[in-house]
């Protein structure tokens, strides 16, 4: 099984409100790959955040760990003006009152809820035989440092998306999200080459096979 850490965010498409961000679409490509996904972080209590939860069940990615935040405002979907379009809602998640300035935008929350160690030491050892970490939104270094431990502990494979710490062990993958269509070919790659660390493949090999079905290339060195 795998878990990816991060708090999902909200979008209005033409049918409702879809779950999205980096955790999210890592952990769409992880499922589509033939991946166990449970996702780990918060989302708000309100109509908001039950539609993110219906999302991602819809997708198949498990929530069993992820917190109802009772302090996040939450904003009722059908409150929203109809030429919004497809542009990022992070307040639909029920976490924060933002919205962004167009569909280009990042769907990262402007005051995204912190994920705390002890709230993430409790979901790892709430979810069963998970052999995969995938770290996809930034954390402090307690909350960094909890993860570390607890996938050490499982004996899993920790893969950590962004800057990372002296608290991550030497054998993590490290990837740094590129600028644009972060959800896209890079959230495939990493979902695809979590859920082929899930099965057992090696590293190198997971790692190679992942690249090739993302349209990734190496850069030459110079």
């Amino acid at each position: 099984m795998i878990a990816v850490v991060g708090n999902p965010v909200g979008t209005v498409r033409a049918g409702g409100i879809d779950a999205a961000g980096l955790p999210v679409a890592v952990a769409r490509a992880a499922v589509a790959a033939g991946g166990a996904v449970q996702l780990i972080g918060k989302v708000g209590e309100g109509s908001g955040g039950d539609a993110i939860l219906l999302s991602l069940a819809a997708d198949g990615i498990g929530h069993a760990a992820l917190l109802r935040d009772p302090g996040s405002a939450d904003i009722e979907p059908a409150s929203l003006a109809p030429d919004l379009g497809d542009g990022p809602l992070d307040e639909l998640a029920g976490l924060d009152g933002s919205v962004g300035s167009g569909p280009g935008d990042a769907r990262t929350p402007s005051v995204s809820p912190t994920l705390e160690a002890a709230d993430l030491e409790l979901a790892l050892r709430y979810l069963p035989d998970y052999d995969v970490v995938v770290i996809a939104q930034p954390l402090d270094a307690a909350a960094l440092g909890a993860v570390a431990d607890a996938t050490r502990w499982a004996g899993a494979h920790l893969i950590v998306l962004g800057g990372a710490d002296a608290a991550i062990p030497d054998a993590a993958t490290l990837l740094e999200p590129p600028e644009e269509d972060v959800e896209g070919a890079f959230a495939t790659l990493v979902g695809r080459y979590a859920a082929a660390l899930d099965t057992g493949t090696p590293a190198d090999q997971a790692f190679a096979d992942a690249s090739a079905a993302a349209g990734w290339v190496a850069a030459a060195a110079d």
